[in-house]
């Protein structure tokens, strides 16, 4: 369903997965990536991102840089499912950040 743009070395399937449960394994998988980008993403929605304030807050370039991959995860994602004006909200925190 969703091919990652990143390492993904945490889902390795162990050589003793019958194939069958590396299919099982890899639904469970997108099914919790699905979950866990459409919860995050309802979640911006409804409460947006103070980016001024997070940086404030943050002030670790390192954890803005992770929010920014975190987005930029989420509209390739939303981008793979071709749902568009998901991506459109999610670009604009993006843009922000890049600011």
């Amino acid at each position: 369903m969703f091919e990652q743009d990143f390492d993904n070395e945490e889902f390795e399937m162990d050589d003793n997965f019958s194939p069958e449960e590396q299919i099982k394994a890899t639904e469970i998988y997108n099914r919790l990536i699905d979950k866990l980008v459409r919860d995050n993403y309802n979640s911006i929605e409804e409460n947006g991102i103070d980016i001024v304030r997070t940086r404030v807050n943050l002030l670790d370039e390192r954890s803005v840089k992770q929010l920014k991959d975190t987005l930029d995860f989420m509209i390739q994602y939303f981008i793979e499912s071709e749902e568009y004006e998901k991506c459109a909200v999610l670009n604009k925190y993006v843009e922000m950040i890049q600011e």
